[in-house]
């Protein structure tokens, strides 16, 4: 009887001691709980990170990866319009748009398969397009990444499909999909809901694909927040789906709300928690936290007078306004800015930087912001004024002349001395 209480008591502790370890560790986290192995949302125009979940752990891209490849066709190949003929047989695994030798598409048709269908035979087709092979531009995918900040990632292929030492983070993925969207026409293309082709001479029948984002086309339903809810969201824009057996199913997101947009990169999940988790980071997002816009370019443009130009004067403001995220409840801080312009040379064009702005924190420097031109600035001599050869020879020129005259002044007065010094010695006899 003493055995059974006293194992009897020992249960009870052992509980207790659970439940509240599970309450505080619940009373403690301000970040919703998802299904997925790995997850990181982040704010688009600054980069802040707001949820992060195994941001950092190594997962496997798989189809995400054409977001990137994408990117750079863009970023190298911006000619949309170029007709790019298929002269090899492109055959990959897996999705596929079939592409036959002959066909000819241009670059902003094959994008269109590639982030709407997720065409891998058609990613091998516009990385040799850019690069010339595979292989060169898988560099370049590397390379790219690097720069923006992605130190975890090594990609292999231009596609995703499963390589050991093809791998990424939810984090470094989050801020290529950010650096995707600050594109134009890939915003245009991963909204879309579908596309189609027609039929060709070796390919006799249409193409027809619907987006495999179920964020854009879906009319399943997921149970959010005790309610069934259709999968599709209106505020979302994009922008790519991902799977295989290793990666899990992973989805790279952007939406837009309350003048904030916000990635979400969500990897290793399971069927449609998929969206599950990628909704519930995005709403935790958009429901926490606030933007605030701490510096206009329309408060802190100016203006300087500059002599011998035909405006007059110099008209500048800073290259953008400066917005911090703020977590609801939080103040704003008081900040100051300090202009700084930079020696005027001539030429100005529109656009160029001419100083900075910085933006102080209390007394602790937060940002620099570049100052940039708001119209062009001539010299009113023209292009012999603006001509750095003529300009360096001016320079001597001006330069002798005023050695001259200071040699002439000293001359002068040596002479002037020299005279007084005489007539006073005439005097003196």
């Amino acid at each position: 009887m003493k055995k059974f209480l006293s194992l009897l008591i020992t249960f009870i502790t052992l509980f207790s001691t659970f439940l509240n370890s599970a309450n505080t560790s619940y009373a403690n986290s301000d970040q919703p709980s998802i299904p997925a192995e790995a997850a990181v949302l982040m704010d688009y125009e600054t980069g802040t990170v707001l949820y992060d979940k195994n941001g950092n752990e190594k997962v496997y891209p798989a189809s995400t990866t054409k977001a990137w490849t994408a990117y750079l066709v863009l970023k190298y190949k911006p000619n949309l319009s170029e007709k790019i003929t298929i002269t090899k047989d492109p055959t990959t695994e897996g999705s596929s748009m079939y592409l036959k030798v002959g066909e000819c598409f241009t670059a902003r048709e094959l994008l269109e398969a590639l982030l709407i269908h997720s065409s891998n035979d058609v990613a091998v087709v516009l990385a040799e397009y850019v690069s010339g092979s595979v292989e060169e531009f898988v560099k370049l995918m590397n390379e790219e990444a690097k720069s923006i900040g992605a130190k975890n990632t090594h990609f292999n292929n231009p596609h995703g499909l499963p390589d050991e030492n093809h791998y990424t983070t939810a984090y470094d993925m989050a801020l290529m999909a950010r650096e995707c969207m600050s594109n134009s026409i890939f915003r245009e293309i991963v909204k879309m809901k579908s596309v189609s082709f027609p039929a060709t001479e070796v390919y006799p029948f249409e193409r027809y694909f619907v987006n495999t984002n179920k964020f854009l086309t879906s009319n399943e339903k997921i149970n959010y927040r005790g309610k069934d809810i259709d999968i599709k969201y209106d505020i979302v824009d994009g922008i790519k789906t991902g799977y295989t057996d290793d990666a899990g199913r992973c989805l790279l997101s952007s939406a837009v709300k309350n003048d904030m947009r916000l990635i979400s990169a969500v990897f290793k999940s399971n069927g449609n928690d998929l969206y599950l988790s990628s909704r519930t980071i995005l709403d935790y997002g958009f429901e926490n936290y606030n933007k605030s816009t701490i510096i206009t370019k329309e408060e802190h443009s100016g203006n300087k007078r500059v002599l011998f130009t035909k405006q007059k004067e110099l008209i500048y403001e800073p290259e953008f306004s400066y917005k911090v995220l703020l977590k609801n409840g939080t103040p704003s801080s008081t900040y100051s800015v300090k202009t700084k312009l930079d020696k005027i040379k001539l030429p100005v064009k529109k656009g160029d930087k001419v100083g900075t702005l910085e933006v102080y924190n209390g007394k602790e420097l937060e940002t620099t912001i570049d100052l940039v031109a708001t119209n062009n600035l001539n010299s009113i001599f023209g292009p012999i004024v603006e001509n750095k050869l003529i300009r360096t020879i001016l320079k001597i020129c001006i330069v002798a002349f005023v050695s001259i005259f200071i040699m002439l002044l000293i001359i002068r007065n040596k002479n002037k001395k020299k005279r007084k010094k005489n007539i006073f010695n005439k005097k003196r006899r």
